[in-house]
């Protein structure tokens, strides 16, 4: 659940995730695939989603591939993504 951090945190993680997954490693996480702000219904967090294109870009500045997205029955958006070798 990506989107429950703020967006500078985000960028921290994507860079950290690079670093301590193992090449062929995997990453799945949600967060809506248009870049919103909103307050979590279930946390009362205010949620960031970078939308997708931005986290395909850092992550792939990371070294980390998006090789799906899909959305489950609930609508949560999915990024499937794997560190290459």
């Amino acid at each position: 659940m990506m989107f429950l951090l703020k967006a500078e945190e985000q960028h921290r993680w994507i860079r950290r995730f690079a670093e301590i997954l193992a090449p062929g490693g995997r990453l799945l996480f949600t967060s809506s695939a248009k870049p919103a702000v909103w307050n979590d219904v279930m946390t009362g967090v205010e949620s960031v989603s970078l939308g997708a294109e931005e986290y395909k870009k850092l992550l792939g500045t990371a070294g980390i591939s998006v090789v799906e997205e899909y959305e489950d029955i609930g609508e949560n958006h999915y990024f499937d993504a794997f560190k290459g070798k």
